[in-house]
């Protein structure tokens, strides 16, 4: 599997006949949500009829667990199964939760058979002290593959930071860039943004994808259908830039070859930096390849 859930969908678990819609919206996965999206006395029900969905489902399976401890072991021994791609580990604001998670994860996976470390781990950042020690959180276990910033309208974060939202994103940027930052130092393959409460703003969640995109983030979390394809469009590297860094690799390693440190492309200086960036870049559009 070569494509990353990258662009990826909430389903309720509670919602089969939404479950069953997903597929045709073509995202890069699903999130089947076991937390706010189901009440409470459905919960424990609700895990065991995802085992019975996620082994063939068509689509990149990921579960949101719930992040209460009355929950939590339940849901993650419970979920771990075949073709489950990953857990969206909610709340996340230590690195001993993640380390907790993680031994449990692996004892399911021994359980039913998994190859160890199979299940990924995506953190979600939702509070001031999840931002506070992301890094140490990203850090504590192989199986951490992304976080996902809890960046939607009156989420938890604008929340407990008491703060106003908008667009333009000033309000709530250090927390947002401090746990792309974070989890960029942590080397984590690819790093993603989280919902768009506006369902029916389009023009506002490309405006926000575009400021996401230009931070850094390679994705998102949706929770709107009709999300997925303006998200997929501004996320998605440019087939020019694409062409363009393959050149500028394809200059510089022809100037290097001739005993040169730097060369001139496009009317730019070209140096080991600039060589650099460019296979950055080309590593990070390969993300997005099928």
């Amino acid at each position: 599997m070569s494509k990353k859930p990258l662009i990826t969908l909430y389903a309720p678990g509670n919602r089969k006949d939404l479950i069953d819609k997903v597929p045709r919206f073509a995202p890069d996965g699903v999130v089947f949500d076991l937390e706010d999206a189901v009440p409470i006395h459905l919960k424990e029900s609700v895990r065991h009829d995802l085992v019975k969905v996620i082994p063939d489902y068509p689509l990149i399976s990921l579960v949101r667990v719930n992040s209460e401890e009355k929950f939590l072991e339940g849901d993650l021994r419970t979920v771990v199964c075949k073709n489950l791609y990953g857990i969206v580990l909610p709340m996340v604001e230590h690195a001993d939760q993640v380390k907790r998670a993680d031994v449990i994860i692996g004892e399911a996976e021994t359980a039913n058979k998994i190859a160890p470390g199979t299940v990924k781990l995506f953190l979600l950042i939702e509070t001031p002290l999840g931002v506070r020690n992301c890094y140490d959180a990203c850090v504590a276990s192989p199986r951490v593959e992304s976080i996902v910033y809890g960046s939607a309208e009156d989420g938890d974060m604008q929340a407990e930071m008491k703060s106003s939202f908008s667009i333009e994103g000033y309000e709530l940027m250090y927390p947002r860039q401090k746990s792309l930052l974070d989890a960029r130092a942590a080397k984590l393959p690819y790093v993603l943004d989280g919902a768009f409460s506006g369902v029916k703003d389009e023009m506002g969640l490309r405006a926000d994808c575009t400021v996401s995109k230009r931070l850094g983030f390679n994705g998102r979390t949706l929770i709107y259908p009709g999300h997925i394809g303006p998200a997929r469009e501004i996320y998605e590297p440019a087939a020019k830039e694409v062409a363009h860094y393959k050149q500028m690799t394809i200059e510089f390693e022809k100037a290097v070859a001739e005993g040169k440190a730097a060369t001139v492309y496009n009317g730019n200086m070209i140096d080991y930096a600039m060589f650099k960036r460019a296979k950055i870049y080309l590593a990070n559009a390969a993300l997005y390849a099928d």
